[in-house]
């Protein structure tokens, strides 16, 4: 059988990125306790997060930002473990696009690749012709 492929439909890119994050969050029993964790990837919509302690889908979470101490209400969209590690993936509450202080390209855009004639950055697919002066 054939495995028909669709296009990634995300809003912004994922970027793999580790940032130590303080995750605050509510016990059944009432309690608030802190969690420390670290990003593994981050958009400018949320993170995947690499934590110790499961949290449940559909959770409300505070989230810290430990190198510039912003937080942001945030909730927990997805769990999973694999190989003894466990993501758990976040959505900020509202729009947050500079939680993480980085600049995200477009969505769909292709990385770039260094040119082997000249070492410079170029489009993939950019052909160079020889033969083209600037």
């Amino acid at each position: 059988m054939q495995r028909t492929r669709y296009p990634e439909r995300r809003r912004t890119v994922r970027l793999p990125l580790q940032i130590p994050v303080k995750v605050r969050c509510r016990l059944p029993e009432g309690e608030t306790i802190d969690l420390h964790a670290s990003t593994y990837v981050v958009s400018a919509h949320g993170a995947l997060l690499l934590m110790d302690t499961p949290l449940i889908p559909g959770q409300s979470i505070r989230i810290f930002n430990e190198m510039t101490a912003e937080s942001a209400e945030c909730h927990v969209t997805s769990l999973r473990e694999k190989r003894e590690r466990r993501f758990v993936g976040i959505t900020f509450a509202s729009p947050n696009t500079d939680f993480w202080h980085i600049v995200f390209p477009k969505a769909g855009t292709r990385q770039a690749v260094r040119s082997p004639q000249t070492g410079a950055l170029v489009p993939p697919g950019f052909r160079q012709d020889d033969n083209n002066q600037f």
